[in-house]
């Protein structure tokens, strides 16, 4: 994956993903020490070299999301550095424009490492495909074989009293992104990107047994037409 352009953060998103305080996070501008520019009011940064968009919250949960559904404790670090590459992608993406659009959001599904998939496909399967949700990015398995043939990255977020169509139609019109499922507007919404996209929006139903299943799909600008009807 080649290196993302130059993302602009908010004076907010900066000093939540350097964890300073907004003093701080002055003298680091005015000591040049932070690449900047301003858009009317507004300041914008550069990231540090050497920093990471994972150190911002939305990062943050992307990794410790399983706190708040399994009681266990993992080690969910990513450890191959085109995962650490494509999470910071879906932050940049996906995620920090979301979040600007709507407000804060829950990552209730996120990166998932070959030790946490293990458990879930041991504990909690159900609803789970390890093999193609991109949840696990590039890391590989016990076998040295990758755990997703997909790649890139993903998550499933949700936003309170937001419906996940309207997050849908946001996406496909406004930013990059690889797949979207949508199981229904009270329902998380699994999202993902990927160095070479295929705009697909997946529309999922559910039978009257409780099983899903795939309906209607579009790609590119069919996608938006079919998120306007959701």
């Amino acid at each position: 994956m080649t290196e993302p352009l130059h993302y602009r953060y908010t004076s907010t998103e900066m000093r939540k993903i350097l964890g300073v305080s907004g003093c701080e996070l002055m003298h680091l501008r005015t000591s040049n020490q932070l690449s900047f520019s301003r858009k009317g009011n507004a300041i914008l940064y550069e990231l540090p070299r050497g920093k990471t968009v994972l150190t911002h919250p939305l990062g943050k949960k992307l990794i410790e999301w399983y706190r708040d559904v399994h009681n266990i404790d993992i080690d969910n670090q990513p450890t191959s550095p085109q995962s650490r590459a494509s999470l910071e992608l879906l932050l940049n993406e996906l995620l920090i424009p979301i979040e600007r659009k709507f407000g804060r959001i829950k990552v209730t599904y996120g990166f998932t490492s070959a030790a946490l998939k293990q458990y879930i496909v041991k504990n909690s399967p159900e609803g789970t495909c390890p093999e193609l949700d991109q949840h696990s990015s590039f890391e590989v398995n016990s076998k040295g074989r990758q755990v997703c043939s997909r790649g890139g990255a993903a998550c499933d977020i949700s936003a309170s009293n937001i419906d996940s169509a309207d997050i849908v139609r946001f996406i496909v019109n406004k930013l990059n992104y690889d797949r979207i499922y949508f199981y229904g507007n009270q329902r998380p919404l699994h999202i993902s990107v990927n160095s070479s996209p295929n705009l697909h929006l997946q529309v999922m139903k559910e039978s009257t047994g409780g099983k899903r299943y795939p309906a209607e799909k579009a790609f590119g600008k069919s996608a938006m037409k079919l998120a306007e009807d959701l």
